[in-house]
């Protein structure tokens, strides 16, 4: 029986029309969620702002490999736990920022959010995650958007490290693999753990931090309703957090459609069994780089993969009822393997740098040539443009034979026919200070100029071994030729007695104090928070942080990797040439003369790689020889960084010869002879400046004439 709204007379039709509303509302919120994939929700209501490198909706076509992964994180999918190992700049990220708006939207539940330090994951929210909500109005829309804006009156809004949803009582909640209480007191139904491999391995002495997120998800995995993605790009083979995570997946790898003959086939950079690499370049020439599968072998160019060859459909596991799959196989073959592959609940996907939309196969054949004797590049393009763990290979080269290539002897302070530039660097110790003299040329060679221990306290600033390392400092390096030149870079490590270190380096502009750090993803040479070191009291050797100090810090562990290379370059090249064949490598060539001393090439080759377990964690590190001291390989690593500060490694060849030129230049007769042009150029000056114009010193490395850059 309908209700009679007439008898309210001018009002019945009013309140006819409340009613109207009302059961809309109410359907509304009877209503279920729409029954969306991650990748649907994306292609919905993903927007990005107009100052994006790709402004506007979410588009597939632009990184289709990403669409099974994203929809493997529905809720309606039985997978519970996503591995994706990547290279940079792949987009997977942004897949699980899609993720999060999905679940926001229509899957509310408690999220947590890992970073591997608490202040990474501030800058992914302030870089990426708050500009996705402002970009896209399904999710930040102040009246409608499922996200509650910062701040609030009622005190309700989101905050800096909890993004409150609008609709539930749930949040996306942040934390660093580094800060064990906002790992700690949460049950969460969902996990992000970004950028998995720069997690630490332990953190305060509770277990790892991929331990502590496992705990937080225990109730809701009990239920079947938990949901876990691990991406980061790889580190080191055998220690690799996300290599062993996707090691324990259904690893799937991507297959293409190949152009000519349809059929699919999977890329991969390094020879096969044949020795023949799929992606080909001529000689000398890596942007002309394309593509032979193995297939039909009919070259493909790059601008091939986006018109076709990446499909949605793509991914297949690489071992299917306990048989591996083809790399190669028609497109019926291909469909009944993907029928057959299980719905598994732990999913793995390699997106590799052949497949991401985001570089081409020219860009990283000319990186792959540019890293070829410089283990360090090296290891850097196979983590980051590659996206595969990079394999150490650290055991020290044979001092005893480096010994026997000892040169001819070129002379004390002065620099053989091929030295440009020259640096120093000094390891500072509590009786004394280690240095050495390092001449660079083109091509990273090097000479070795001068190894020595200067005797003396270094705790009182100006005193003790401070003055002798200063005299020694100040002497001029002859060239051929005849002119005389001052060091061009300076470092010193202040790790020890730092006072008086950077006392020191205060007392010229091309003295700098440098910490070294391990880690295997650091660069040569980089600024960060200076940790100084405590020298008495209960803290003794601990570190303190001192936000407002900024340093240069050194990362050891890749130039080891560096040095050790071009040793065994130097002993390859000295085979080859007793043979009389010519060398494959000349990059990083090292030369020493006959007045080296012996410690020194003891001292260079010190140190290994060991494997140490940490909470049944393989950690690959450096680690010195029983009995060895390891000083002029300190000296070295920090000669590198000198190198660095001098950015030697962007030289052309027109720059270097233009160096070479001036610098080898004949001496000026009026020049007087070695030991006045020591005492007459290089002697410091005690008092303050005079107001008189001083005499021209000789040009530095950075003012060697106009012609230079």
């Amino acid at each position: 029986m309908a209700f009679d709204y007439t008898a309210f007379g001018d009002t019945g039709e009013v309140m006819k029309a409340n009613a109207v509303r009302l059961d809309r509302a109410t359907a509304q919120g009877l209503r279920p969620p729409a029954r969306l994939t991650v990748s649907e929700w994306a292609e919905r209501y993903r927007r990005f702002s107009e100052d994006a490198p790709i402004p506007g909706a979410w588009r597939h076509e632009n990184a289709p490999y990403l669409v099974e992964i994203m929809d493997a994180l529905s809720t309606h999918d039985p997978c519970e736990e996503v591995d994706i190992i990547k290279c940079s700049q792949s987009g997977g990220t942004a897949a699980i920022e899609n993720w999060l708006g999905y679940v926001a939207d229509l899957a509310p539940g408690p999220l947590l959010f890992v970073q591997s330090t608490l202040k990474a994951a501030l800058e992914w929210a302030t870089e990426k995650f708050w500009p996705m909500v402002e970009a896209s109005p399904r999710l930040g829309h102040r009246r409608d958007g499922v996200i509650k804006p910062q701040g609030g009156a009622d005190g309700g809004g989101s905050t800096k490290y909890r993004f409150n949803f609008m609709r539930s009582s749930s949040y996306i909640a942040l934390a660093g693999g580094n800060s064990g209480p906002s790992l700690r007191q949460r049950t969460v139904r969902y996990a992000v753990e970004d950028d998995l491999d720069q997690f630490p391995d332990d953190v305060d002495r509770q277990g790892s931090p991929e331990a502590m997120v496992d705990s937080r998800l225990k109730v809701y995995r009990n239920r079947g309703m938990s949901k876990r993605a691990k991406i980061s790009t790889p580190t080191i083979k055998g220690s690799s957090k996300i290599a062993a995570a996707h090691a324990l997946s259904d690893r799937r790898e991507f297959f293409f459609v190949c152009p000519h003959c349809a059929s699919r086939f999977r890329i991969g950079w390094e020879p096969e069994a044949d020795g023949q690499r799929d992606i080909h370049w001529p000689d000398g020439k890596p942007e002309e780089a394309y593509l032979v599968p193995r297939c039909c072998g009919s070259p493909v160019e790059h601008w091939q993969k986006k018109a076709g060859m990446v499909r949605i459909d793509g991914w297949l596991s690489v071992e299917i009822d306990g048989e591996a799959t083809p790399t190669h196989m028609d497109e019926a073959s291909f469909q009944a393997l993907r029928a057959r592959m299980p719905l598994s609940r732990r999913r793995g996907f390699n997106i590799h740098g052949m497949l991401t939309y985001f570089q081409t196969w020219a860009d990283m054949a000319v990186e792959w040539e540019d890293a070829q004797g410089d283990q360090n590049k090296l290891k850097g393009w196979t983590m980051l443009t590659l996206g595969a763990p990079f394999e150490l290979r650290g055991t020290a080269p044979d001092h005893e034979l480096l010994k026997e290539l000892k040169e001819q002897d070129w002379g004390f302070e002065r620099a053989p026919v091929g030295v440009v530039v020259v640096t120093q660097a000094s390891d500072v110790q509590g009786d004394g200070i280690y240095t050495e003299r390092v001449g660079w040329g083109p091509n990273a060679e090097s000479w070795q100029l001068g190894a020595r221990f200067i005797p003396g306290a270094t705790d009182v600033e100006g005193e003790g071994a401070w003055r002798d390392l200063d005299a020694y400092s100040r002497r001029l390096v002859e060239y051929p030729g005849g002119k005389a030149y001052p060091i061009d870079q300076e470092m010193v490590d202040a790790g020890y007695n730092t006072k008086a270190v950077e006392a020191y380096c205060a007392m010229r502009p091309n003295r700098t104090a440098v910490f070294g750090r391990a880690g295997w993803r650091l660069p040569v040479l980089g600024r960060g928070e200076n940790l100084r070191y405590e020298q008495q009291g209960s803290r003794t050797g601990y570190a303190s942080k001192r936000s407002e100090d900024k340093a240069y810090l050194v990362g050891v562990d890749g130039v080891k990797l560096t040095w050790y290379g071009y040793l065994r370059a130097t002993l390859k090249a000295a085979q080859a040439l007793a043979k009389g064949e010519q060398p494959d490598q000349t990059r990083g060539l090292v030369h020493f003369s006959k007045d080296t001393p012996d410690d020194w090439f003891e001292m260079v080759t010190a140190e290994a790689i060991v494997v140490e377990i940490v909470n049944s964690w393989p950690k690959k590190k450096w680690a010195p020889l029983p009995g060895r001291q390891n000083h002029y390989l300190d000296c070295r690593v920090y000669n590198f960084a000198a190198a660095e500060k001098l950015m030697l490694d962007t030289l052309t060849e027109q720059d270097w010869a233009a160096l070479r030129a001036e610098r080898y230049a004949p001496r000026d007769p009026n020049q007087g002879d070695l030991l006045s042009m020591m005492t007459g150029v290089a002697a410091p000056s005690a008092s303050p400046p005079s107001p008189q114009p001083e005499p021209a010193a000789q040009p530095s490395f950075v003012d060697a004439g106009e012609d230079y850059l």
